[in-house]
Order: structure tokens, then C-alpha cells, then sequence
């Protein structure tokens, strides 16, 4: 039975377009709703994300003011940040735009000089090389400093400006996203990689650092996570990534963070947490 399943994906993926099943299309897009009854984790807390306009940390700012957090949505485009401030106050929640280059260190401290009280810092800011993406004695020097600039060396000056708040106050908690990718590695990713394994020590040093002013360092490292509109073959091939046979969700992401930033994780500090649905658990031939 098991041989036949196989069989029968194999074909799918094949010979999907030729029979229509890439016709069927689901999407990964999601609207809100901010339900006032629900238990409020995050009251009165103020919390920035970077990185606030894109997929996950769209999902984290309104997720966080849906539980009573006054978001600063940050980053470098003031018009799709606007989007999601907009979102958040249509919804009845609290949000402001944070112009920020996580990449250039006098826009950091500008801008979270402009915030009092931080709370809370989820570091979404960053990104692949996409379509610049090679191996890594092919790529050029520029792409890989961008990389790692963007991503690992954005989220330490995020951190180190929090931080000088949040020691004062006594309080605090920190969440950086990395990816499984900086856990196990991937082709043509070698820059990426090296900045998420980055991510993922520099946040258990910090915690250390951190841990007698009361303030929690976390991480959360995604699996595959669908972004937009996918089809049937993609559907088979999402399930196939990860032993859970799920789509992973923005949500899924975005419920982790949560977590981490609320007080019910209190006692957790300098810990990775891989949500992929066990795609990182087999090494490849595994079965």
C-alpha cells in the first residue's frame, strides 16, 4: 500500500499540470479577526517587531494586538507597514509604523529611541538570497555580506538597543527568528545558513547575559512555511516535507512567539524552538 502511495504521488507531480490538478488553488493568505473575549496575554505591553510587514511578522503584530500589545510594526517600507497598522486599527487594536534599517546601526538606535518601554522584541527582519541564490564559490562576496548583514548582524544591533531598555527596566523578552536552515543547512544557502546558526548562538549567549536582569532570550526556527497561493502538486509536496503530512502556517509560527513573549513561558530562556511539523528530525535516507 504504502509502495502504491508513492507510485501515485510520483505521478501526481509528474503528470499533474497534464491532467489539471494544478488547477485547484489554495492560498495561505489569512484575514483577521481580534476577539475582545478572549484571555489577553499581552496587556498594555508595548512590543516591536522588524521585519513587521512581511508574511510571519505580519501574523506576530496582529496576533500580539489581539492580545492587548501596542505593536510598533517595523521596517524599511512605510506603505506596506501602513497596510498593517491600518489592519490592526481597523480591527480595534494598537499599532504604530517604526521606519528601521536593521542593517545600518544609527537607524536602530533612532529608532527604538523613538520607543519607550519596550516589552518586547520579535527580530523577523531579514531574508535569502532568493533569486541571487547560488553555491557558494560561485556567489558574489556583496550577496553574502547582505545576507548576513540583514539578518544576524540586523538582529544583534535590535537586540544590544532593546536591551539597553529593557536592563533599566528590569524586564523583558526577546525573540529572534532563525530556520531550520541555520539547524541542518541547505544547498545554495550557505550565507543564510551560516546567519540563522548565527541567530541560534548569539541568542543562548544573550540569554546568559540577560538572564539576571529578568529578561527572557528566545528563538524560533520555521520549517517550510507556505507563503500565498499554492496548488494540488504543491499541496502533496507540503505534506511530503514533514512527518506531520501539514501545511505549515504563518499561524503556526506566529502562535510560537506568542508564547515565548507571553509570561507563561517565564521560565524559558536561551532555547531554540523548531516548529517544521518534524521536517528536521530525519536525515535524508532516513527511511
Amino acid at each position: 500500500m504504502e509502495t502504491k502511495e508513492k507510485i501515485h504521488k510520483l505521478l501526481r507531480r509528474k503528470f499533474g499540470r497534464l491532467i489539471g490538478l494544478d488547477k485547484k488553488i489554495y492560498t495561505a493568505e489569512k484575514n483577521y479577526i481580534i476577539n475582545y473575549t478572549q484571555n489577553k496575554k499581552l496587556s498594555n505591553k508595548v512590543a516591536v517587531v522588524t521585519g513587521g510587514s512581511g508574511a510571519i511578522g505580519r501574523a506576530c503584530c496582529i496576533l500580539f494586538a489581539s492580545h492587548g500589545a501596542h505593536v510598533y510594526v517595523g521596517g524599511r517600507n512605510i506603505s506596506n507597514m501602513q497596510k498593517v497598522v491600518d489592519e490592526i486599527k481597523a480591527l480595534g487594536g494598537q499599532a504604530d509604523v517604526l521606519l528601521i534599517d536593521v542593517s545600518d546601526n544609527e537607524s536602530v538606535e533612532s529608532a527604538f529611541n523613538g520607543v519607550k518601554g519596550i516589552d518586547i522584541l520579535v527580530n523577523c527582519a531579514g531574508g535569502g538570497a532568493r533569486e541571487k541564490a547560488k553555491y557558494l564559490h560561485l556567489q558574489e562576496p556583496s550577496v553574502v555580506e547582505s545576507v548576513i548583514q540583514s539578518n544576524l548582524i540586523g538582529s544583534i544591533l535590535c537586540c544590544r538597543s532593546a536591551a539597553n531598555q529593557m536592563v533599566k527596566q528590569h524586564s523583558g523578552k526577546i525573540i529572534n527568528i532563525s530556520s531550520t536552515i541555520g539547524v541542518g543547512g541547505a544547498k545554495s544557502c550557505v550565507d543564510y545558513s551560516a546567519a540563522k546558526a548565527g541567530i541560534i548562538g548569539f541568542t543562548k549567549s544573550l540569554a546568559m547575559e540577560l538572564g539576571e536582569y529578568d529578561i527572557n532570550v528566545n528563538c524560533v526556527s520555521p520549517g517550510y512555511i507556505q507563503r500565498g497561493d499554492y496548488n494540488e502538486i504543491t499541496l502533496d509536496w507540503l505534506k511530503d516535507s514533514n512527518y506531520m503530512k501539514k501545511v505549515g502556517t504563518i499561524e503556526d509560527i506566529a502562535n510560537a512567539v506568542l508564547f515565548l513573549a507571553s509570561d507563561e513561558s517565564i521560565f524559558i530562556t536561551g532555547q531554540n524552538l523548531i516548529v517544521d511539523g518534524g521536517r528536521s528530525l530525519g536525515l535524508k535516507g532516513a527511511e
